[in-house]
């Protein structure tokens, strides 16, 4: 581990590190040229001499580790290492707290590979599953046995068995029994970003043992929700082609770099996190996304838009024709013309929304859609495609209605923005709120329906007799924390609107007013 000297920045000129893929004019002060970051005519990128850049084309900015981590796809490690050496800069070594646990992961990945070399029966199925020795030797894959000479092999050179129950390598079992965390499974090592360093392994059973797949432990080195498989080998990738593909299983990961897509990554277990999106944002804003086809998979999906989307990430979504999985696909070579072929989110849904083979899959589709992107952030780029989406929504809903009075009225789902009217309207502490908000800032067609009986006292009117009906057999009622994020999403829209359409300002008090009262 390298230490940064104090004077480190004093010591770099960061015209000259952009200067290398950037073509600079000095503009008075400061020096500009084309964005390296966005396609532009005009040039919208500065560079200044103080030792920082801003696009204002696209709002990429920074300072010159990040510029090199950026344009070269390096960690924050290799930045460094890389401006030290251009400009003769001495890094100081320092002691890393944790490499006693790097040199412990490296000792039991290196035993597992030479046990997978012995098994030939799992060296066989990984060769089944379409897997060729030089992708194994790549990643590291390897086979832990059922036998506990691995830890006594740790213990005799001189590794603490505490240390060994911290990084999840062994366990006590009920009787006292020290054993080894990993029995009879395909191993595959979790690397650090710069593939120096082991933080952890996923593995494999081989058998019908539960779970499919169990991962190391939270430990001071490895964080669940912060590891990216196969990130250390697709950064570099991931910034030539300006795309990351997201795969749900690490065979996809290792097939796909096998016919050489290595800008493939997952994740352990299909939930992104937002540290795992803001490091991928460092390489690229383009995720296609290439999850299994079933519903566990299409909800996967539809599940992690608004992270991807409040950081600032534009997914497109893989889907082919043929019912099969990202590894099969590659197999057969039927991933180029998926590639340049993605389903955008508008499109995606219409397409999976005509899939559905009934309208109980439809409204599922619908609603699934509805209740998550109400998470999108009213900042985000995920903001645009909310409002793209939603008048697709709407006409489809549309389309739904004419059906709705062939169906069981216990059939019939509506979305939590409604609830959450029907749960405010029930509370005479915050009915108020629906009589100074206004009807476009909700989301759904159901909603705004409701909103407009509540606000012109045709609840008990025949036209909304169905819609009154129906919300009332489900009388869902909504946990106060969701009540509340609704209301705070129609507040933040009118106000929005508000200074959109230059309102006074005793109209935004008003509305700061109701928001404070939450």
């Amino acid at each position: 581990m390298k230490k940064i000297p104090e004077d480190f920045f004093d010591k770099i000129d960061i015209i000259e590190i952009v200067s290398e893929k950037v073509q600079l004019k000095k503009v008075g002060n400061q020096y500009r040229g084309l964005c390296p970051f966005h396609n532009e005519k005009n040039p919208s990128f500065y560079v200044s001499p103080i030792g920082v850049y801003h696009c204002f084309g696209c709002g990429e900015s920074g300072n010159a580790i990040k510029f090199v981590m950026k344009i070269y796809g390096y960690d924050y490690e290799e930045a460094i290492d890389y401006i030290a050496k251009k400009f003769n800069i001495l890094l100081e070594e320092v002691e890393d707290v944790n490499y006693e646990f790097y040199k412990i992961l490296d000792y039991v990945c290196d035993y597992y590979f030479e046990n997978l070399r012995k098994n030939k029966d799992v060296l066989n199925y990984l060769h089944s599953r379409g897997v060729d020795d030089k992708q194994i030797l790549k990643f590291r894959i390897g086979f832990a046995d059922d036998k506990n000479e691995i830890l006594k092999e740790l213990i005799d050179k001189g590794f603490g068995i505490d240390k060994l129950f911290k990084i999840g390598i062994a366990y006590r079992d009920y009787s006292g029994n020290i054993k080894p965390f990993f029995t009879n499974r395909i191993m595959f090592p979790i690397f650090t970003t710069n593939g120096k360093n082991i933080i952890g392994f996923s593995g494999r059973s081989i058998d019908e043992t539960e779970p499919k797949y169990k991962n190391s432990i939270d430990s001071p080195i490895f964080k669940k929700n912060q590891a990216i498989y196969g990130f250390n080998f697709a950064k570099n990738s991931i910034v030539k082609n300006k795309f990351v593909i997201i795969v749900e299983g690490f065979f996809d990961v290792i097939i796909l770099n096998q016919f050489g897509y290595e800008n493939t990554v997952s994740f352990m277990g299909t939930n992104i996190s937002d540290y795992q999106a803001k490091l991928i944002k460092k390489y690229t804003d383009r995720i296609y996304l290439f999850f299994d086809k079933d519903k566990s998979g299409q909800k996967a999906i539809i599940r992690n838009l608004p992270t991807l989307l409040n950081n600032g990430l534009i997914p497109y979504i893989l889907y082919p024709e043929e019912d099969k999985d990202p590894d099969e696909i590659a197999l057969m070579g039927g991933l180029d013309k998926l590639i340049k072929n993605p389903y955008n989110i508008s499109d995606y849904f219409k397409m999976i929304y005509e899939k559905a083979q009934n309208i109980e899959d439809k409204m599922e589709i619908i609603n699934e859609f509805r209740s998550h992107l109400t998470n999108v952030k009213f900042e985000s780029v995920g903001y645009i495609f909310l409002e793209e989406l939603k008048p697709v929504l709407d006409e489809l809903e549309k389309k739904i209605k004419l059906k709705f009075h062939l169906k069981d009225i216990s059939s019939i789902h509506f979305n939590d923005e409604v609830y959450a009217i029907w749960n405010v309207y029930k509370n005479e502490n915050l009915r108020k709120i629906l009589f100074e908000i206004e009807e476009d800032v909700l989301y759904s067609k159901s909603a705004k329906e409701l909103f407009r009986a509540i606000r012109n006292n045709k609840l008990n009117d025949e036209s909304y007799l169905e819609l009154v009906s129906k919300i009332e057999f489900h009388n869902k009622e909504l946990s106060y924390e969701t009540i509340n994020k609704f209301i705070s999403k129609w507040i933040e829209r009118m106000m929005i609107k508000n200074l959109k359409n230059n309102k006074s300002l005793k109209d935004l008090e008003n509305i700061i007013r109701i928001k404070r009262r939450l």
